[in-house]
């Protein structure tokens, strides 16, 4: 499977959708990071969905910290948000659980949960938007 991370910027909802599909070091993570807030409509205080239910985390706990490193010293990076994750298997919610864990007093509110009923509900977006949201993400996987 070819490597593929993509997402959405929703101004108006105030909500980025991130979907990872394959294998990923930290590394290219942080590098998609810096890719998302140079967009011209980023804002580091939109929620943000991401659908990590396809990805393998190639890292361990340990090299989390140089991803929550990037997000404190980036004001660019450095918003109120809540943020989602969507997984599937064990080595992505112990990735990330750890995230949560480690990001110390970083502004940003986790939940880890594996369906996107759920990751709505956290993120209060409201009941009329969800088969709409339900489409983007779906469409990023395509």
């Amino acid at each position: 499977m070819k490597n593929k991370i993509e997402y959405i910027i929703l101004d108006n909802k105030s909500l980025i959708i991130e979907s990872y599909i394959g294998n990923f070091k930290v590394d290219e993570l942080i590098e998609f990071k810096v890719k998302v807030s140079n967009d011209k409509i980023y804002d580091p205080n939109f929620n943000v969905i991401h659908d990590f239910r396809k990805l393998e985390f190639l890292f361990g706990i340990e090299e989390i910290s140089k991803y929550i490193n990037l997000i404190s010293k980036n004001s660019k990076l450095l918003g109120n948000r809540k943020s989602v994750m969507i997984t599937e298997t064990p080595n992505q919610v112990v990735t990330s659980m750890g995230f949560d864990l480690l990001k110390n007093n970083l502004p940003i509110q986790v939940n880890v949960c594996s369906t996107l009923e759920n990751a709505f509900n956290f993120i209060n977006l409201p009941k009329e938007d969800w088969k709409f949201i339900e489409s983007l993400v779906n469409s990023l996987k395509d």
